[in-house]
């Protein structure tokens, strides 16, 4: 059975996600909600675009970043 859309109404899924928050100065974050409302699209959404952006130009590769992994409980 393929997904054909959200049939509850929502929005779709825009996969895993984690909530980050920071402060910014609040001119910045004026011009922020700005920038998104003329975009239609929410805060949130552009905030991850412009971090995703500024990532893709970064050197990333001598950081350690690898993950632990989800072994949970062991079996007795």
């Amino acid at each position: 059975m393929t997904a054909t859309g959200n049939r509850g109404g929502g929005q779709r899924s825009k996969g895993d996600r984690i909530f980050v928050g920071t402060r910014l100065p609040r001119e910045r974050r004026d011009l922020v909600v700005a920038i998104a409302k003329a975009e239609g699209i929410t805060v949130s959404d552009l905030l991850a675009e412009m971090v995703d952006r500024d990532l893709q130009k970064r050197d990333c590769s001598n950081l350690d970043i690898q993950q632990p992994l989800p072994l949970g409980r062991m079996a007795s």
